[in-house]
């Protein structure tokens, strides 16, 4: 029986982290960004096993360099992060939603230039005519154990999110569809197996979830991975990574062999922080190869130290090195000054110094945008969630702004998509179901239990919606009460609006941004009749213009979010260490022994 060994390397979420370099501190960072990953790619293909590269996607947005190029684009020039895919040599690329957040004819472009396949069976531009090529089928040679190289066809398909319709609705303003993950395998896997293919890989541009699946689904990796004809599957989106604790316990997902269904999966992360390796072991048999054995892992580039130079990475760096000292220049422009420290050390207990300045800069645009109109007398509210708050993006991931000169680079700590303002029309009851699904951030706590884990490490930060104009206290006893279900105690209570109690009929106007006011996060649902006004600028351009008339606060606001009291009960959350050197916004808030489970954050305590 003849066998063979197939290596599969994938990156994903890449973000436009070209280079080993933080746009937000303006310093080198090593451990990230593709550069980094290269000589990791060199050596997994030096290893004597024949090597596919593929990027699961959102590689063209997620840095101000990426905004940069946006704003830049030439139609004679190939996009950094496509030249960097050529220059790697990558064999095929999936589409990612935040490919689509600078417009379609951007993202045309960009792909014009590729030298590899593109692949996505589930965004149309008509009912019978794909964005991209569905999937293609690669030949590859590979060299048996009879010591005889025979060819082999690796099928590879794509998948992403279908929501990207709704959260870049302002911009690509009907101009594709998308289709239901599962529906379009299922529709187009049968003409790539007719194809011939011999091995089946999913660069599925979405999560691992295991609730039951559902039309539309945004997480569904470990569904796509039941399907007959998929035999290999690499998920992103969350930013998570496979194999790894994360995923411990869920259902139909082994974290120790690294599977799905029992078919090999992996997720690298993001922002080339790892590089996710497949090996499979290959038995040819009288119906083709089959995969008789596999080994995934994470190789993750040296945090310590830059990556040494080769010929990929000096020239990747020198082809955009003209667009990063343009960033660079661009970012180190003052703004103003802020009289005081802004930091998000304890974003997490609703008390970020950059929030407050994000809902009055919100709120001033739409006032000035509804003057006039059968809307100018209603409240405006707005809503803010922190980007920068630990998490997945680790200890480093906060806000510190020292008293002084506020710069571009600031701004885009503080708020990093280009997202506009929109506003929407809200009553009082859907006010109340927004901040329950947005209360889903904190876990829910035993009564009378110390030192419980406050916020739960599967919902990202960016998912905490605080709505301005509003005061509240969560109950973290309670389970959020989702779907309005009259049964179930509201975990959030005490809401008021200028001192007196929300009533259920009170219409609003809501500041948001695009993303949520379109769906993004799956806290709230606005119909199209309620969004009444969307900005011309995005948000940075928003915040940059309202700080250059309004002068920063000399101390910060109160909050407007706390919790109900919880006689006996304390809870922790990690932040940076930095957070030890500042006043706690809290009385009830004191550091407390370091968590062996976050590595590198403070631990605070808070009781209730």
């Amino acid at each position: 029986m003849i066998t063979a060994r197939l290596r599969l390397l994938q990156t994903t979420d890449l973000h436009m982290h070209l280079l080993g370099y933080d746009y937000l501190t303006d310093a080198a960072r090593a451990g990230q960004g593709l550069t980094q990953l290269a000589p990791l790619i060199d050596a997994a293909r030096s290893e004597d096993v024949t090597t596919l590269l593929f990027d699961n996607g959102d590689f063209l947005q997620g840095t101000p360099l990426a905004d940069h190029l946006a704003h830049t684009a030439t139609t004679d020039r190939i996009h950094p992060m496509i030249h960097a895919f050529n220059t790697l040599r990558y064999d095929a690329i999936a589409l990612g939603n935040h490919e689509f957040d600078y417009g379609l004819p951007f993202l045309t472009q960009a792909l014009s230039h590729c030298d590899m396949p593109v692949v996505c069976t589930n965004v149309r531009t008509t009912p019978t005519r794909n964005l991209v090529a569905p999937w293609t089928v690669l030949t590859r040679e590979i060299t048996g154990s009879d010591g005889n190289r025979h060819a082999l066809k690796i099928g590879v398909i794509g998948f992403v999110t279908p929501q990207l319709v709704d959260w870049d609705a302002y911009i690509l303003d009907g101009a594709v569809q998308t289709d239901d993950i599962i529906a379009a395998a299922r529709s187009h896997l049968p003409a790539l197996h007719r194809a011939g293919a011999d091995i089946v890989v999913a660069l599925c541009h979405a999560g691992i979830s295991d609730v039951p699946h559902s039309q539309g689904m945004e997480n569904a990796a470990l569904h796509l991975s039941a399907l007959p004809g998929i035999d290999v599957v690499f998920a992103g989106h969350t930013h998570d990574r496979f194999p790894g604790p994360d995923f411990a316990g869920l259902a139909d997902t082994d974290t120790e062999a690294a599977t799905l269904h029992g078919k090999p999966a992996v997720m690298a992360g993001a922002y080339g922080r790892a590089l996710g390796v497949v090996d499979l072991d290959l038995t040819l048999d009288p119906d083709g190869w089959q995969i008789s054995g596999h080994h995934v892992a994470l190789r993750n580039p040296d945090a310590t130290r830059l990556a040494a130079d080769t010929p990929a990475t000096t020239a990747i760096a020198r082809n955009v090195s003209q667009d990063q000292a343009a960033t660079v220049a661009h970012l180190n422009r003052s703004i103003c000054d802020t009289p005081r420290r802004l930091t998000s050390y304890f974003a997490a207990l609703g008390q970020d110094d950059t929030a407050t300045l994000l809902a009055d800069a919100q709120v001033a645009v739409m006032t000035d945008a509804l003057a006039g109109t059968d809307y100018a007398d209603l409240p405006v509210l707005a809503t803010t969630s922190p980007y920068r708050a630990g998490g997945h993006g680790g200890p480093g991931n906060f806000t510190d702004i020292a008293p002084g000169p506020l710069t571009r680079r600031h701004i885009a700590a503080i708020v990093p998509f280009d997202n506009p303002i929109v506003g929407v029309l809200r009553r009082g009851w859907e006010l109340r179901n927004w901040l329950e699904h947005s209360s889903r951030f904190f876990n829910v706590l035993t009564p009378g239990t110390p030192d419980q884990r406050l916020v739960d490490p599967a919902v990202p930060s960016y998912l905490f919606d605080q709505i301005h104009g509003l005061r509240y206290r969560i109950d973290l006893n309670l389970r959020p009460r989702l779907n309005d279900d009259p049964a179930r105690p509201a975990r959030v209570r005490d809401i008021t609006h200028q001192g007196k109690p929300l009533a259920d009929d009170a219409l609003f106007v809501v500041a948001t941004t695009s993303f949520r006011a379109y769906g993004g996060g799956d806290l709230t649902v606005i119909p199209p009749q309620d969004i009444i006004h969307t900005s011309p600028l995005g948000l940075p351009q928003i915040l940059i213009d309202h700080l250059a008339t309004a002068r920063i606060p000399d101390a910060p606001a109160a909050a407007n979010l706390g919790f109900v009291a919880a006689p006996g009960s304390t809870a922790r959350f990690g932040t940076g260490l930095a957070a030890r050197d500042i006043a706690a916004p809290l009385p009830n808030l004191l550091p407390c022994a370091d968590d062996p489970d976050q590595p590198g954050f403070a631990t605070m305590r808070l009781s209730f």
